[in-house]
């Protein structure tokens, strides 16, 4: 029975999964039985398992080392509602494309917001600018802000966002907006190839110039009982090696 490769080229990452369909013929000793009947806990993990991936995707692909992770809260006294929230980020977003301009930059942006989950905060990604300007066009609380580091895989950040709207978003369908983006991001890279062979390796290597986490990698199988194989190549540094440490190759077995 062939599988399908998905191959997702964002900025320093190339993300692999392989994967059965049923369109794609039928093989005996696979456990499919096919379930209509998600529970809805189930559904709200496949949910968010499909959120984190496509902010991944987005984020890897439009921002790097030195832009900012901002977490933008509201003073002790101010308990906005969630259309004043709202309203609020909009009125930020313009003023901050505007002193972006200014700065003879052009701002990229993703931004969430937790609106039920204890207070209102939202939480956005920009591309590198003085902090400062940010937090005098944010009079509403203070800015915390996390620079990017130079890893390329912000795959953990994605998750926290994700995590952080859980509660505002759950029992939402699938095509609920977990995010706002700019409109001027650029999109993953994505293709797929269907391989003709009945299985994949276990131990799947990186292509040159890349290497694996060894956490990246997904051996399971999904809702509908089919297996799948995914994984994250990450590019070396410039001056980084393969025997460095943090960058060493993994090829090991996998504990699945």
């Amino acid at each position: 029975m062939p599988y399908i490769k998905r191959t997702v080229r964002a900025g320093d990452t190339v993300e692999i999964k392989k994967y059965y369909s049923a369109r794609h013929g039928k093989k005996e000793n696979i456990a499919r039985e096919k379930k209509t009947n998600l529970s809805p806990k189930k559904v709200q993990e496949i949910n968010e398992k499909n959120a984190v991936e496509k902010l991944t995707w987005l984020i890897n692909t439009n921002f790097g080392e030195g832009d900012l992770h901002a977490r933008l809260t509201y003073k002790d006294d101010y308990y906005p509602t969630p259309e004043e929230a709202r309203e609020n980020i909009r009125k930020f977003l313009r003023n901050l494309r505007k002193a972006y301009r200014e700065n003879g930059l052009e701002l990229k942006y993703v931004n969430a917001t937790e609106y039920e989950n204890k207070r209102i905060h939202h939480h956005l990604v920009v591309n590198e600018i003085n902090p400062k300007i940010i937090q005098k066009l944010w009079p509403y609380g203070r800015v915390f802000f996390t620079p990017l580091d130079d890893k390329g895989d912000y795959s953990a950040l994605a998750v926290y966002f994700v995590k952080e709207t859980r509660k505002t978003f759950k029992g939402n369908p699938v095509s609920a907006k977990r995010w706002n983006a700019s409109k001027n991001l650029k999109k993953p890279e994505i293709e797929k190839e269907i391989v003709s062979a009945d299985s994949w390796t276990n131990y799947p290597k990186p292509i040159k110039g890349y290497y694996i986490p060894k956490d990246s990698i997904e051996m399971d199988v999904d809702a509908f009982g089919y297996p799948y194989q995914k994984y994250t190549m990450i590019k070396i540094p410039e001056k980084k090696g393969i025997r460095d440490g943090k960058y060493r190759s993994y090829n090991g077995p996998l504990n699945c």
